[in-house]
């Protein structure tokens, strides 16, 4: 909205409300839009303290596990999943004696 269509706006209220009614309605407005301001804060808070306390209950449960089983056992589950084709790309096994893609290809 440019400034030119405040002014006529406010201009219209001022004839329709007269000053002491345009001074509350006025009042009352800027109430208003602090409380929403304030519920809006509120509402951004709370979903970023929910986002904190997600990503503190993961990095508790990987300590967890590591507490748990030990070290090996984590690396262990790492590497079944990169067997499985979950880790990075290139690193299967499709050889009959195990060797890599890679390893088999340079000794053909």
């Amino acid at each position: 909205m440019d400034f030119p269509e405040l002014l006529v706006i406010l201009a219209v209220a001022f004839v329709f409300l007269g000053p002491e009614r345009m001074m509350e309605v006025a009042t009352k407005l800027g109430e208003f839009l602090r409380k929403v301001r304030e519920t809006w804060d509120e509402l951004r808070y709370q979903l970023y303290m929910e986002s904190i306390n997600r990503k503190i209950a993961e990095e508790s449960k990987n300590t967890n596990i590591q507490e748990d089983y030990g070290e090996e056992y984590v690396q262990e589950v790492e590497m079944q999943e990169v067997e499985k084709g979950h880790g990075e790309p290139g690193t299967s096994q499709n050889a009959a004696d195990g060797a890599s893609e890679g390893a088999k290809k340079q000794t053909d």
